[in-house]
């Protein structure tokens, strides 16, 4: 199943690092698009886990359908 790319990123960052960036890139052959999509994407990964995600998705289809919790109601401390 191919993948649309069908989103944009502005991304300013300072010109050292795009210097830098840019011999990176050029010494792995890769586009920059390609390589800020492999960092995304490996960022993402180590951050959630696959039950991380399912949770995430359960939470979400709860909070659509009504099932959520007022914050205000929830007793802290």
């Amino acid at each position: 199943m191919p993948v649309t790319m069908s989103k944009e990123l502005l991304v300013r960052i300072p010109e050292p690092l795009y210097r830098r960036v840019k011999k990176v890139c050029a010494d792995e052959y890769k586009s920059m698009s390609a390589f800020v999509r492999e960092l995304l994407k490996e960022r993402v990964d180590e951050t959630l886990s696959s039950e991380d995600w399912n949770d995430i998705n359960t939470a979400r289809k709860e909070f659509k359908t009504g099932k959520s919790v007022s914050w205000r109601s929830v007793k802290r401390g």
